[in-house]
């Protein structure tokens, strides 16, 4: 595995050169391979490009730096390459959310580690020996692993009619609620579908259906174990679309599950004879095919990224539907 090994230096000379002027070029002679190259290589295995994983890392150590020190933010402009101290508070509230005086006034920053790259093979046959697997089709890359939970999955929402599924009404009234409650706050959508019946809901992730604000849907997927599917874009349009129907990488992401993942796990979960539904969820006695998409991350502007939630039927129980 000397490629890892390279790589892996390479990432070391960019982390001691941050509050440099990063040479990339420099960064690809040492793992051994063209500029190009490494740049294609590292945006397939980590999925964001290498400028913006050197921009991002600036911003995660001089915010740890202002908040830990008495160091002036001019100071640290230039210290991390920036050419005017409004240049590096726009770029820091880009990332963070805040500016460097409330991020040192509050405390409050997004961390972003270092990078490593390492791969566990275990086997005669070089069996990938780790819970996420990474695999790349078409223009995105899909990570898949597995996610347990103490107890059932459950999401709270506001339900819509298939052809009406906006979700404006649930971040104006319930979402500010909800964020308040629930850490780390995760955004759900559960679609459903039957020959009689279509509705989407859009909400969250709670612990518990009792005491749901009046006008929320609480559903009890009844599942504590998931195959997790994510991918990322590198925009929120291209992730969700808009009222035109859903982005490219929702579109591939969709058809690389239906055409590639479910061909290869049809005995893991229940699958109905629509191309629309992937599994089985009971509520109060009735089947209905869903499908459930998740979130991940809460500021989509930033770093959009969606999981697709996929029960495995082993561990499928009845779910039930409790409205407030």
């Amino acid at each position: 595995m000397e490629w890892l090994s390279k790589m892996n230096d390479a990432i070391g000379y960019i982390e001691t050169n941050l509050t440099e002027k990063v040479d990339y070029t420099q960064a690809a002679n040492i793992a051994c391979c063209s500029l190009s190259r490494f740049q294609n290589m590292f945006l397939f295995i980590t999925d964001i490009t290498l400028s913006e994983y050197v921009r991002r890392r600036k911003m995660a150590l001089s915010a740890n730096e202002l908040i830990n020190s008495d160091i002036k933010i001019i100071d640290l402009a230039l210290k991390y390459g920036y050419e005017s101290p409004a240049a590096f508070t726009r770029s820091f509230k880009e990332f963070h959310g805040v500016s460097p005086s409330n991020a040192r006034k509050f405390k409050k920053y997004i961390d972003y580690s270092r990078i490593s790259f390492k791969i566990n093979i275990m086997g005669g046959h070089f069996t990938m020996n780790t819970n996420a697997q990474m695999e790349a089709y078409k223009d995105i890359l899909i990570k898949m692993e597995f996610e347990s939970y103490p107890d059932t999955f459950k999401m709270a929402g506001v339900p819509y009619q298939a052809e009406n599924a906006e979700i404006r009404d649930y971040h104006t009234n319930y979402k500010g609620t909800l964020l308040n409650e629930y850490e780390p706050y995760t955004e759900i959508g559960l679609g459903i579908f039957s020959p009689e019946y279509g509705n989407y809901i859009f909400g969250c992730r709670v612990n518990s259906l009792d005491d749901l604000p009046k006008g929320i849907i609480g559903v009890d997927t009844g599942v504590k174990n998931f195959a997790v599917l994510t991918f990322r874009a590198t925009d929120t349009k291209k992730l969700l679309g808009g009222t035109d129907g859903p982005g490219n990488a929702m579109v591939t992401a969709q058809e690389y599950i239906k055409s590639v993942w479910l061909a290869e796990h049809k005995d893991d979960i229940e699958l109905y004879d629509s191309d629309r539904v992937w599994y089985k969820l009971r509520i109060d006695d009735i089947d209905y095919g869903c499908f459930i998409e998740v979130y991940k991350i809460a500021d989509m502007a930033k770093d959009p990224e969606m999981c697709f939630y996929i029960p495995l039927k082993d561990k499928q129980v009845a779910g039930t539907k409790v409205e407030k």
